[in-house]
C-alpha cells in the first residue's frame, strides 16, 4: 500500500490493533473450511436477511466459511482503516458510501479484475452487469466493486393527496398539486429536502462534473435552476413554518409521514415499497382504510431529462492483502448472481426489498413473482436501466463532494446564501481539494483518473 496511508494511519496502529480484534469475527470455522471475514452495515430485521444469505453461502459449497460482522453506525470508512492498521481486517466489505473513488486512489482494494480468472471472465462480468451497476463500481476505467444492489428514487405519493389529478408527469403538474396549502401546519404536501439537489439536479439537465477536463462544475446553470425551483417551496410555506414541521417531526420516519398524511408526496427509494404495501395489508386485515398510494419518475422541467434521477447502492469491495481474496469473491458472485447464481440472487434480492444489478438475475421466476406482489416496485427496476440516471461523480474526494453539494443545497434552502452563491462556493471548494489530492496521488506515483 502506498507510504502515504502508512504514515497517515501509523499513529492508530495500537488502537487499531485492539479494534480489529473485536470485528475480524469468531465463529467457529468447520474443519477444511476457510474462513472469510465480511463486514457489514446491516442492522436489525435487515441482519437477519443477511444472516440468511451467509447461511445459503456457507450451505452452497464446502470450501468457504463467510463469518458476517456488523458494523453499524457511522465512520465505517475510520473503522476500516483502524483494522488496516492493525493488520487484521476484513476478507470482504458491504457499503453503500461515496468510497469507491477514495479508497482505490489510496491502493487499498483489490480491483475487481484481479479477483475474477482471467481477461474473459472479466468481460463476462462487465457485460453481465446492469450499466448503472457498473458506474457505480468504477473508478478510473476499472471496476473496483462489485455492485449488488441498485438504489433508485422516484415520487411516491398518496393518492388523496392528488385532488382528482392525474399524477405529476411535468414539474408544473407537481407545483399544482404540491403548492398548495393543506390548511394543517402538521402537513406539507411536498418539501424539498439537501440531499435531493443530486437528483433534481440531474432531472433539470445539469452535471456535477466534467470528467474529459476534469472540473467540477456544480455551479451549472441547470443545477442552479433545480436549486432555485428547490428554494421556491422554502418561499411559499416559510421558513418558520418548516422550522417547526422538521421539529415535530424530527423522530419520525419517512414511511410513517406518508402513511398519516403528514406528507402527500415524497422522493424516496424502492425499500419503501414493501413497507407501505405491508401497512397497506395490515390496515385490510383490521378494518381500516388502507393507504392508496403510486409512483412515478421524476417530473422534469421543459429541457430537463427524463426518467432521470441520482442513483447509488449496495456493493462489496476486497481489501488489498486481505487473507482470503478468492474466498471473498465466490461469496460476492453468490450474493449478486453472477457466474451461474442468478436463481440464488434472485431470492436474496426479494428477501432485502433489493433491485438486482443484472438484468439476468430480474428475469428470473422468483423475482418477477415479487414484483407482481409489489407492482409500485417495478417502475424502480425499470428506472435503473435509464441512462439518465446518474451516481456521484467517482473521482477521488468523492465523499466530500457528495456532502459538499447537500451543504450548498442546506445553506440555499434555509435563504443563507443564494442558490448561485452556494454552489459556486462549493464548486471552488471541491475543485481546490480535487485538485490538492490529485497532486499528492501523482507525487507518490498514483494514476490521476483518466490516464491509464
Amino acid at each position: 500500500m502506498k507510504q502515504a496511508l502508512l504514515t497517515l494511519f501509523g499513529a492508530t496502529t495500537v488502537i487499531g490493533v485492539a479494534f480489529s480484534v473485536l470485528l475480524s469475527g469468531g465463529g467457529t470455522v468447520p474443519p477444511q473450511r476457510e474462513r472469510v471475514v465480511f463486514w457489514h452495515f446491516w442492522g436489525g430485521g435487515e441482519r437477519k436477511a443477511v444472516q440468511s444469505i451467509v447461511r445459503r453461502f456457507n450451505q452452497s459449497q464446502d470450501r468457504y466459511w463467510v463469518d458476517e460482522v456488523p458494523v453499524p453506525g457511522q465512520n465505517l470508512d475510520m473503522k476500516f482503516f483502524m483494522a488496516l492498521a492493525g493488520g487484521d481486517f476484513p476478507d470482504v466489505l458491504n457499503q453503500d458510501d461515496q468510497i469507491i473513488a477514495q479508497w482505490a486512489d489510496r491502493d487499498v482494494l483489490i480491483p475487481i479484475r484481479e479477483l475474477t480468472m482471467g481477461q474473459q471472465e472479466y468481460k463476462r462480468l462487465v457485460d453481465w452487469l446492469n450499466p448503472a451497476a457498473r458506474s457505480i463500481g468504477t473508478y478510473n476505467g476499472q471496476l473496483y466493486a462489485l455492485c449488488n444492489a441498485i438504489d433508485v428514487r422516484t415520487l411516491i405519493y398518496r393518492t388523496d393527496t392528488l385532488a382528482d389529478r392525474p399524477p405529476p408527469v411535468t414539474l408544473a403538474q407537481l407545483g399544482e398539486i404540491a403548492k398548495r396549502d393543506s390548511g394543517d401546519d402538521s402537513s406539507i404536501f411536498y418539501l424539498p429536502d439537501d440531499r435531493r439537489l443530486w437528483a433534481w439536479g440531474i432531472v433539470f439537465g445539469g452535471d456535477f462534473y466534467d470528467e474529459p477536463t476534469g472540473r467540477v462544475t456544480a455551479n451549472d446553470p441547470k443545477i442552479v435552476e433545480a436549486l432555485e425551483w428547490m428554494v421556491s417551496y422554502t418561499r411559499f410555506h416559510g421558513r418558520q413554518k418548516i422550522r417547526a414541521f422538521r421539529s415535530t417531526n424530527r423522530e419520525a420516519g419517512a414511511g410513517s409521514m406518508l402513511l398519516d398524511g403528514r406528507y402527500g408526496l415524497m422522493m424516496d427509494g424502492q425499500w419503501r415499497i414493501p413497507e407501505l404495501d405491508m401497512a397497506r395489508q395490515q390496515a385490510l386485515e383490521q378494518g381500516r382504510e388502507p393507504i392508496r398510494y403510486g409512483v412515478v419518475a421524476l417530473p422534469a422541467p421543459p429541457g430537463g431529462r427524463t426518467n432521470a434521477g441520482w442513483l447509488n447502492g449496495n456493493f462489496f469491495v476486497v481489501p488489498r492483502g486481505c487473507k482470503n481474496p478468492q474466498g471473498a469473491w465466490e461469496f460476492m458472485k453468490f450474493w449478486s448472481g453472477f457466474g451461474g447464481h442468478e436463481a440464488e440472487a434472485a431470492i436474496t434480492a426479494t428477501s432485502g426489498g433489493w433491485i438486482p444489478a443484472s438484468p439476468q438475475v430480474v428475469e428470473q421466476p422468483v423475482f418477477e413473482d415479487y414484483l407482481q406482489q409489489h407492482p409500485n416496485f417495478r417502475l424502480f427496476v425499470e428506472l435503473a436501466s435509464s441512462p439518465h440516471q446518474v451516481p456521484t461523480p467517482p473521482i477521488p474526494v468523492q465523499a466530500y463532494f457528495y456532502e459538499r453539494i447537500n451543504r450548498a443545497a442546506e445553506e440555499a434552502l434555509s435563504l443563507t446564501k443564494t442558490p448561485q452563491q452556494a454552489l459556486d462556493d462549493a464548486t471552488r471548494d471541491i475543485q481546490t481539494r480535487l485538485v490538492a489530492v490529485l497532486k499528492s496521488s501523482e507525487s507518490i506515483g498514483s494514476p490521476l483518473p483518466g490516464r491509464n
